[in-house]
């Protein structure tokens, strides 16, 4: 009997993969060779140099750590004395605000990584590092975090292959746990923060290239990690209903107090932003009305996860031009505040 895949379960039972994207202030990438434990940063070479309060006071600032990696094999041997380790650090953009921006260092290895992340800026701060250049290329993170959920090395691996034999190959990196495990093989690309689900080598082909052009492809499309569960769909729903793939097509997705009269399940309305033709302040709004519920799962959400657990579900109850100017309105002013990690 095969083993249960909890990403093959969650595609039987049409599970959606929007409004999913793990929410993601700041990223921390490491570069660690060789193999990575249950929780990737303690359980792998670094954890000889770092320990679960330095990675708490990273997640402290709103700083989520990955290992990541170009493939397993350990600097240092057989006429390889570079044991350089790169870091990346990450403030991505934010929906309809800032740009995302990355910078890099390296140290000279492992033993160095706490010293040279210990006054990263975290949330609360912009700017450069003190001590980091600007990092230009884009980065596609593919989960293979084995240890952590098998399907993400069931499907994370073959594609993180496909990826390096391609055209690609500069950008990817392996990652640890990216989250969403039953919807493997997971990218994200980063400064944009955006989570792609179900991937294969032919669907990471199509997401490279429509993200090449300035464009998301919609049918992976997991959502912007900067963004809460319930305004990635509403985001979604706009982007879908009335055809926005473009990247900068669809802006801030803000809160709006609105009675909804939902009688199953919690409604939410929010007003997005949309933008045309290159425009740099929005020129049109929609109001969505969002209803979410929640409903049984028939099966465990990972490959070890325990039974009778539910899941989120979205339902787009209403999509129309909004009657007053983008920015009316509003609860909330700022327009991507990813939820808890």
């Amino acid at each position: 009997m095969a083993p249960y895949s909890c990403a093959r379960a969650a595609f039987e039972r049409s599970e959606s993969i929007f409004a999913t994207a793990s929410g993601v202030r700041r990223w921390l990438l490491v570069e660690v060779c060789g193999s990575w434990g249950h929780n990737a940063p303690i359980d792998s070479d670094l954890g000889d140099h770092v320990d679960r309060a330095w990675l708490a006071a990273n997640k402290t600032r709103g700083i989520r750590t990955l290992t990541v990696r170009r493939n397993l094999r350990r600097p240092g041997g057989a006429g390889e004395a570079d044991t350089r380790v790169e870091l990346i650090y990450v403030d991505p953009a934010v929906s309809g605000g800032r740009g995302g921006q990355a910078w890099h260092r390296q140290v000279d290895d492992l033993a160095g990584v706490a010293a040279a992340t210990s006054d990263l800026p975290g949330v609360n701060q912009r700017g450069a590092p003190d001590g980091w250049d600007c990092w230009t290329q884009p980065l596609t993170l593919v989960c293979t975090h084995g240890r952590h959920d098998a399907c993400c090395a069931s499907f994370g691996r073959p594609l993180i292959r496909h990826l390096r034999e391609s055209h690609w190959a500069d950008s990817a990196w392996e990652s640890s746990h990216l989250g969403g495990d039953r919807f493997a093989a997971n990218m994200v690309l980063l400064p944009d923060s955006l989570y792609f689900g179900r991937c294969d080598p032919e669907s990471a082909d199509a997401v490279l290239e429509a993200h090449a052009d300035g464009r998301i492809h919609l049918p992976n499309y997991r959502g912007r990690s900067t963004l809460g569960f319930t305004q990635q769909a509403a985001e979604y729903f706009v982007r879908t209903e009335v055809g926005l793939d473009r990247l900068r097509d669809v802006g801030a997705v803000h809160r709006v107090e609105r009675t909804t009269g939902g009688e199953s399940g919690h409604q939410l309305c929010f007003r997005v932003d949309t933008y045309e033709n290159g425009s740099e302040t929005a020129t049109g709004a929609y109001e969505v009305v969002v209803e979410r519920n929640t409903t049984p799962s028939p099966s465990p959400l990972t490959c070890k996860g325990p039974d009778e657990v539910s899941y989120p579900v979205y339902r787009l109850v209403d999509l129309a031009e909004a009657a007053e100017p983008p920015g009316s309105g509003l609860i909330t002013p700022e327009g991507s505040t990813a939820p808890a990690d």
